[in-house]
């Protein structure tokens, strides 16, 4: 219950935040087998942003693949789990950044760095059975089609 409590708080200051800054919700549609993480870059990039928020997304995935820590103590290290079939996609949320502003203690976990911009983005599907996986989205791609929706922040923190 607690859980839910700060969740549902944390939720309210994101909503807080993104209603003073008067920014539109922005949205990109991830058609389908187009890289997620690639078509969310290209977006950003059109638009000449550096710093974004991705909070949800609708639609189908399929050849996904999640990071998540596999022991209990830092330095963090990290599995990668694959997601065998198409899927739903459940829930998606993350930050945009130049990556040179990535966390360094991240370096290893998302080894790359061809692109100018670091999408950190966790996320987690249901598969037939309803079998959910997730974590920090490796990669994967648009089963029919992906919604993705997102808001620009403010950039001068990345200047």
């Amino acid at each position: 219950m607690e859980v839910a409590k700060i969740l549902n708080s944390n939720m309210m200051k994101v909503l807080e935040r993104m209603l003073m800054t008067k920014n539109e919700i922005a949205e990109v549609t991830v058609q389908q087998n187009e890289d997620i993480k690639k078509v969310i870059t290209n977006f950003i990039l059109e638009q000449g942003w550096k710093n974004v928020y991705v909070f949800g997304a609708v639609g189908s995935v399929i050849y996904m693949e999640f990071t998540t820590p596999i022991q209990n103590h830092l330095p963090l290290r990290c599995g990668k789990t694959p997601v065998h079939g198409a899927a739903e996609i459940t829930s998606m949320c993350g930050e945009v950044m130049p990556i040179e502003f990535m966390d360094p203690d991240l370096e290893d976990i998302y080894p790359d760095k061809e692109g100018p911009l670091f999408v950190h983005i966790h996320a987690s599907c249901a598969t037939a059975g309803g079998h959910v996986f997730g974590g920090g989205l490796s990669s994967g791609k648009a089963f029919r089609a992906l919604r993705v929706f997102m808001i620009h922040l403010d950039d001068s923190k990345y200047e």
